[in-house]
């Protein structure tokens, strides 16, 4: 390990914050430095701060606790030690402190505090001090009593290390330089060399039972198996030829029996053909007739179009009579309508003058009647008007009564509130000195909102260290009660093992499994030793002494019963094995979850500390406060005392809100005053202008009247006149029925003229499609004898006398297509049957000029049975001598592998 790095503060003689940085290039680039100085300045100090930081002890003072801490400097209330440091696993950096109480040089020892943590991240590898020490270990190799006797020596104890034996020294230097791997290695190349052996003895064992063929054995079945393949092989060659010559005889019987097939078949097809022969002959028919079909269907089109057009001339000469009638009762309808619309224009053309002179006198009667209604509406206008501003003068009077009331109200209102004036100025003033009370007052509010909440968290960290307390004992208790059953489990394995190791029982079982394959081996020689006789060499070992022979056989139960026993004790040692490694499993679990209590009751620790802390704070602070708020009130209740508040009340923000609305009703009746005062000179205004706007309106009425009466009389003679003239008629209303008349006389002209010229046109049409229907009957009858002429020849060439003979040869088309198929399918058979049959007769007529053989396929089956047989146990044979050979090899491989 290596130190990068040492902070501390207040340790003995050296007081304040030291940091030594031992990465800088003067420490680096020297390689060797010293401590030097006076005694009592502070060398000894530098290394305890080491020691502190990473054991939480020193060599000169040993563990520092809450009971006493003799390194901290005088008259200061805390200090601390720092160390980052760097091994084999990462660079952490380790931290020492403990505090007096409020960190006051007279206050109690507070706990000390010890952690260990990764330096790049800064992430916890151990927070409870009990454990540090044991993570120290684990990261540098080395505990305190290992480190301070060999990295950081005391004074006075530098030759400790030299002191030390030989083991000390071994276990020591193997740590600092981390060689200790080399031990492990040395001890694991010593059993694997024992267990190696151990191997090959029993290999040795187990090769003595395999037998392997002698040389000359080989040759002799190497060369029997090469005589058996060359037998095999020509016995083979002649079950090839008997196979051939039956395959071709097979094949004689095939042909001659498959052309008798094809001969019944033909005369099946034969039949089948005669059976069709009618049908043949009514479908060549019906194929000659459909050659004739196109010009059939053109004289059948010809023959259809001239019957249609001789029926369309019938029904148009029938038809013709009726529409000349038709034409000539419309002539005389068009005759009267014609003499209906001169009348009607005669009769409108003689009222027109005195309609012109009614007109012009009712123009006139209505622009004075217009003048008239004109008037009256004026009249009734203004007497409206005038009634309006009556009436508007009387509001005005009432509001001007209203107004004088609310005038005086707010004069009375001013003098009695005349000290809230001071208001307007002052409560600016005020406000300040309110807003800062109100300040003070939520401050202590919050305090003591604050104050209880650190009161429940003191009684919850209170709860929560008893419950740990408790929790810690328990887990305690189960730890100690899991060691206990740990070292009892060793105990019975040690009782067990009988003070051996386990690999020792399991070599000795090793041992006695080979001699139990020796033994085995020697009773598998039972058959050799019975050809042993007394005196005679032994073919194997030479010796003609034959103690086994004379029955003197190891037996093997004893062996048998001593492996049985150390099966036993091998199993049950493993049992137990399996139980303590449980037990440590265990044992790792209690242990944690221990560490884990003591954490939660450090945390709980901490936070009863810090509630405590924070609850002085508070209740000084909230005390504080309270003086203030004491004093804002007993000032702002000076200020306030002229607007008759003798106390300031404990919500400040409703005084604030009252003082407020005091002063905005103040304003307002102000305001108010003089918005009335405005308004009532208004008022007075108003009231003179109504008066001057009614009596110049009253005039005017009076003169509008008396115009009015003038021509009313004017209109009453004008209408004596129209009456005597016209009577009641309306001019526009006799004219309207005239021109109705003359516009209904000439519509009904212009229907007839219509319906007259419409029938006309039809009259003409009629006799022109009958002019056209004659000439086209006379063209199409020549061009239908020709057609009939052609197709007559036609027919007889094809060989129908008659048009009956023709039609009757006819076939539908679907049935003459299923007669075509049927005939198709039975000339291609019988093509097909041809080719097979020609084909079948060549082929037999080649196969039996190869002349394969004489024989019978009957005694070629017979001998092929036996040469088969024969063959079959030749092959068993070289399979056996196979397998004898393959046997030797592998026999050979198994001994090269052992």
């Amino acid at each position: 390990m290596r130190i990068l790095e040492l902070r501390f503060k207040n340790l003995n003689s050296l007081y304040g914050e030291w940091i030594i940085d031992f990465t800088d290039p003067e420490y680096i680039s020297n390689g060797l430095f010293a401590l030097t100085g006076p005694t009592g300045a502070g060398k000894s100090t530098i290394l305890d701060a080491i020691c502190l930081a990473m054991y939480g002890a020193t060599p000169r003072l040993g563990r520092i606790t809450e009971s006493g801490n003799e390194i901290m400097s005088r008259q200061t209330g805390e200090c601390y030690a720092e160390v980052l440091f760097e091994s084999q696993a990462g660079q952490y950096r380790c931290h020492w402190e403990q505090r007096r109480a409020y960190k006051k040089a007279d206050g109690r020892l507070q706990d000390q505090e010890h952690q260990v943590s990764e330096a790049d991240t800064g992430k916890p590898v151990e927070t409870k001090k009990s454990r540090v020490p044991k993570a120290i270990e684990e990261k540098t190799g080395m505990d305190f009593d290992r480190f301070t006797r060999s990295i950081l020596l005391a004074q006075g104890g530098f030759d400790t290390f030299l002191k030390a034996n030989i083991e000390q020294k071994s276990k020591i230097l193997e740590q600092i330089t981390g060689t200790e791997v080399y031990s492990l290695i040395s001890r694991q190349v010593h059993e694997r060399r024992r267990e190696e052996q151990d191997k090959l003895n029993l290999l040795k064992a187990q090769i003595q039972g395999i037998e392997i063929l002698e040389p000359e054995q080989e040759i002799q079945i190497q060369q029997a198996l090469e005589a058996k393949q060359k037998e095999e092989t020509g016995h083979t060659a002649e079950l090839t030829g008997m196979a051939k010559a039956m395959e071709w005889l097979t094949l004689i019987d095939g042909l001659k029996q498959e052309i008798s097939s094809l001969t019944r078949e033909a005369s099946r097809l034969k039949a089948g053909m005669d059976a069709f022969r009618p049908e043949r002959e009514k479908l060549d028919r019906a194929v000659k007739a459909a050659v004739l079909d196109g010009d059939y269907a053109t004289l059948l089109a010809l023959r259809k179009q001239q019957s249609d057009d001789q029926e369309a001339l019938n029904d148009l000469e029938t038809s013709l009579p009726g529409f000349e009638r038709a034409t000539a009762d419309q002539a005389k309808v068009l005759a009267h309508s014609e003499q209906q619309t001169v009348k009607a224009r005669g009769e409108l053309k003689a009222l027109a003058p005195l309609l012109l002179k009614v007109r012009a006198l009712d123009q006139r009667l209505a622009e004075q009647k217009k003048t008239v209604l004109e008037g009256e509406k004026s009249c009734t206008k203004d007497k409206t008007a005038i009634e309006s501003f009556v009436k508007a003068r009387q509001k005005e009077e009432a509001r001007q009564s209203k107004i004088g009331k609310m005038l005086a109200q707010a004069g009375e209102y001013l003098s009695a509130h005349s000290r809230d004036e001071w208001l307007v100025s002052g409560l600016a003033g005020v406000e300040a000195q309110l807003a800062n009370l109100q300040a003070r007052q939520k401050e202590r509010d919050q305090k003591e909102k604050a104050k209880r909440q650190a009161a429940q968290v003191l009684e919850q960290s209170a709860q929560k260290l008893e419950e740990s307390s408790e929790l810690v004992s328990r887990r305690q208790q189960v730890l100690a009660q899991v060691k206990k059953d740990l070292l009892q489990g060793r105990a019975t394995l040690n009782e067990l093992l009988a003070g051996r190791l386990l690999r020792e029982y399991r070599a000795q079982k090793d041992a006695l499994l080979r001699e139990m394959a020796f033994l085995a081996r020697i009773s598998e020689l039972e058959e050799h030793r019975a050809r042993l006789e007394d005196g005679k060499p032994c073919p194997l070992c030479g010796a003609a002494d034959h103690p086994f022979a004379a029955g003197n056989v190891p037996v093997p139960d004893e062996t048998e019963k001593k492996i049985e026993a150390l099966s036993q004790v091998i199993r049950n040692a493993e049992d137990q094995e399996t139980v303590i490694r449980n037990l440590e499993v265990d044992e790792a679990n209690a242990l944690q979850r221990l560490t884990d209590s003591e954490k939660l009751k450090t945390e709980a620790e901490n936070g009863i500390k810090h509630a405590e802390k924070t609850l002085a704070d508070l209740n000084e602070g909230i005390e504080t406060t309270h003086q203030a708020i004491i004093e804002l009130k007993r000032g702002a209740s000076e200020t306030l005392h002229p607007l008759g508040i003798e106390q300031i009340p404990d919500h400040v923000s409703s005084l604030i809100r009252r003082l407020r609305e005091r002063l905005e009703a103040w304003l307002s009746k102000v305001k108010e005053k003089a918005e009335l005062e405005t308004q009532m000179f208004g008022i007075g205004s108003e009231l003179k202008r109504l008066e001057a706007v009614i009596d110049t309106r009253n005039n005017a009425l009076r003169q509008a009247q008396e115009r009015l009466e003038q021509l009313k009389g004017e209109y009453t003679a004008g209408n004596g006149e129209r009456k005597a003239m016209y009577g009641d008629k309306d001019p526009d209303d006799e004219e309207r029925r005239l021109n109705q008349a003359v516009a209904h006389a000439e519509g009904a002209e212009k229907q007839a003229q219509k319906r007259h010229q419409e029938l006309l046109e039809e009259l003409n049409r009629v006799k022109t499609q009958a002019v056209s229907l004659k000439q086209r009957i006379t063209r199409r009858t020549t061009e239908l004898e020709a057609s009939e002429a052609v197709f007559s020849e036609k027919r007889h060439a094809t060989g129908f006398p008659t048009e009956a003979q023709f039609l009757d040869a006819r076939m539908a088309p679907d049935k003459k297509d299923a007669l075509s198929r049927k005939a198709r399918s039975l000339d291609t058979a019988q093509t097909e049957l041809s080719a097979r049959r020609k084909d079948r007769e060549e082929k037999l007529s080649k196969e039996t000029a190869r002349n394969v053989t004489d024989h019978p396929l009957a005694e070629l089956e017979s001998r092929f049975k036996e040469k088969e047989a024969l063959i079959k146990d030749l092959r068993d044979s070289i399979a056996g001598l196979n397998h004898r050979l393959q046997e030797n090899r592998a026999a050979k491989e198994r001994v090269k592998q052992r």
